[in-house]
């Protein structure tokens, strides 16, 4: 009888990369349905209703307000309960929001469903996603960050339909169809938003656990292993936190403007018609797509600070390109600029969290951060509007955002690492009659 010859079991596929699918869908549906198509309806709103630019500016600052308010809660929950439920929650809030914003009359009415939108966007949205995706990857995880981030860009690319939308069957029709498109499509994608590997048995990048047994007993540690993760109390002690804090939220304050105003300058003026200004925004997101791309596979290779830092030059440069030079290769040009600055850099600020502070509480720390870079998210649209309705045009709002986002260049050019946590050594009782003695550093 011929020997039996055990089988190996079967290895299960990595799960990682669903998640980084489900997070670019939810991304996807998140830019084409609001964050892209926002300019859309603020040319719709102040046209139909009579708002101001710096009114409804203020009714974005307060759907940014929640979200950073909510930041320091939102990183507990997701600890607490798990990615996928705090999702679930984040969806019927923002299909109930967009349902709201639909039936609104008057800006009171139109900033309480922005304080529902808000909520909703944040619990489906930026923090619970990357909170999913970080522990999931280590040595490519600006590729998986980037690869997530794309969905952004896909969204722009729906912004024309969107635009063509409102002008055929109005702004009100429009939101009412988003909020059922996000229930239909939201809630299959959030099955895809899974715990940590360690709870199916794998390794960051991929493996079975079997590889983690083995490397305990090697002399050679794993990198993840060799490092400690901060806690958020230990972070927010680090200098590193809040110089990433400062650089991010001059970020989002660019960000943010171009979000509310991109299609207002375009139309208004400039002088083209709301679907090229629509075709703009789709073309930023375009770019910003190659961007994502580029900065994930760079940044898994060379410092992330550099492509940060060089980023917020190029974002400075495309908002003086799109204030002072006429004629719509100027749009092109700034497109080209700030989509791939866009790109570039976006996936690496949850990245650059992640290596400096580890992923055992990288919800709660991003979700501190989010309080720290919301400033620029409340202060940019609400500042570059008032601009506008004093002055007439965008061109000194603009300005502005670029002299901010070159002086945030040196936040990200002179950032360090933080130093490991210190922590007083761990202490057990041998016995009753025996000191207590330190923890030995291989036990």
């Amino acid at each position: 009888m011929a020997p039996v010859t055990p089988t190996q079991p079967a290895r299960r596929r990595f799960l990682g990369w669903d998640t980084v699918v489900g997070g670019a869908g939810l991304q996807l549906l998140q830019s084409a349905l609001f964050f892209q198509s926002f300019g859309i309806y603020v040319v719709a709103w102040s046209e139909e209703l009579g708002w101001s630019r710096a009114g409804i500016s203020v009714g974005y600052a307060l759907l940014t307000l929640v979200s950073g308010l909510l930041g320091p809660f939102h990183g507990m929950l997701l600890e607490r309960f798990g990615v996928r439920r705090v999702i679930l929650v984040g969806l019927v809030a923002w299909a109930g929001g967009m349902t709201l914003l639909a039936s609104v009359t008057t800006l009171t009415g139109f900033y309480i469903a922005m304080l529902v939108t808000g909520v909703g966007l944040a619990f489906a949205g930026f923090l619970s996603i990357t909170t999913a995706v970080v522990p999931w990857f280590m040595r490519r995880r600006s590729t998986a960050l980037a690869l997530m981030s794309v969905g952004i860009s896909l969204g722009g690319l729906l912004v024309p339909l969107v635009a063509s939308l409102v002008v055929d069957v109005g702004w009100r029709t429009t939101l009412l169809a988003s909020g059922g498109v996000v229930l239909l499509a939201g809630l299959p994608l959030s099955v895809l938003m899974r715990r940590s590997p360690e709870a199916y048995g794998q390794l960051p990048d991929g493996g079975p656990a079997e590889a983690a047994r083995l490397a305990d007993r090697s002399p050679v540690r794993p990198v993840r292993e060799s490092r400690f993760d901060h806690t958020l109390q230990e972070a927010l002690k680090t200098r590193a936190f809040w110089q990433l804090g400062v650089g991010h939220a001059s970020a989002l304050l660019v960000v943010s403007s171009v979000t509310v105003h991109l299609v207002a300058h375009v139309s208004d003026g400039l002088g083209f018609s709301l679907q090229r200004a629509a075709f703009a925004v789709a073309l930023v997101t375009v770019i910003s797509a190659a961007g994502h791309i580029i900065g994930g596979t760079l940044g898994d290779r060379i410092d992330k600070r550099i492509l940060t830092g060089t980023a917020m030059v190029a974002h400075g440069t495309s908002l003086l390109v799109l204030a002072w030079m006429p004629g719509w290769s100027a749009v092109v040009t700034f497109a080209v600029l700030h989509g791939l600055a866009w790109g570039v850099r976006g996936p690496l600020m949850g990245s650059l969290r992640a290596d400096y502070f580890g992923a055992s509480h990288f919800g709660s720390i991003m979700g501190a951060s989010m309080l720290v870079f919301m400033i620029g998210q409340l202060i940019g649209p609400v500042l570059v509007g008032t601009l506008a309705d004093v002055l007439g045009d965008y061109r000194v709002g603009f300005t502005v955002l670029a002299g901010v986002a070159m002086l945030a260049s040196l936040s990200f050019w002179t950032l360090q690492p933080p130093p490991p946590p210190t922590r007083p050594p761990k202490r057990h009782r041998v016995d009753d009659a025996r000191a207590v003695t330190p923890t030995r550093p291989d036990a």
